[in-house]
């Protein structure tokens, strides 16, 4: 997919964090023994996802355009049985001239795989896909790519009008780098596989 815009990436706070339920870089897990620890904080690697896959698409993140900011309200997997059911829902807000924002929306995905799947890969593509779930919301892009925005970032390139989406594209989209493919060995233990006891 291609999206013409003008954004800033901000903060998504990570809800279950923030609530003192589970740790800064923990994602939930139903299983009685096994969490999952990355190496940073959720909200790092989600807002490095977004700017991925903004610059991806095509929209402009190099510093005009309003804020897309929001939180992670939900991450969690449930591998108790023979498959691994993932969830993510996130609120996403564009902000818009005055008080209220221009775009405020949930976006909830969910996703199952077999148990033998590379789990950091399964990570990226649901980060992937639920971002570009916000950026084909016809509201999202119209708050990215309004004229004033346009005005400020310098539009009317051969590109495209800036608030259009234009789908699909030949390349096909690449999983955003935003979870290591596998732990480092020097990580000291920051990374705990599906399974085993995390603390």
């Amino acid at each position: 997919m291609s999206v013409k815009g003008y954004e800033r990436v901000g903060t998504f706070d990570y809800a279950p964090a923030k609530s003192g339920k589970i740790k800064p870089n923990q994602i939930r897990n139903t299983a009685p023994l096994g969490n999952v620890m990355l190496e940073k904080p959720v909200h790092e690697y989600f807002e490095k996802a977004v700017f991925t896959e903004s610059r991806f698409v095509g929209i402009d993140v190099s510093g005009s355009g309003p804020l897309v900011h929001g939180t992670i309200d939900d991450f969690v997997i449930d591998d108790l049985g023979y498959n691994v059911d993932w969830t993510l829902a996130v609120t996403y807000v564009v902000d818009g001239d005055g008080p209220k924002p221009c775009f405020h929306s949930q976006k909830k995905l969910a996703r199952r795989s077999t148990k033998f799947v590379n789990p950091f890969g399964a990570l990226n593509e649901l980060l992937k896909d639920n971002i570009e779930l916000a950026f084909k919301d016809p509201n999202f892009v119209s708050c990215i790519g309004s004229p004033a925005v346009a005005a400020r970032a310098g539009a009317g390139s051969a590109a495209g009008l800036p608030g259009t989406i234009v789908s699909p594209t030949p390349t096909p989209t690449p999983t955003p780098a935003s979870i290591p493919a596998a732990p480092k060995a020097d990580d000291g233990g920051a990374w705990i596989p599906f399974g085993s006891q995390g603390q």
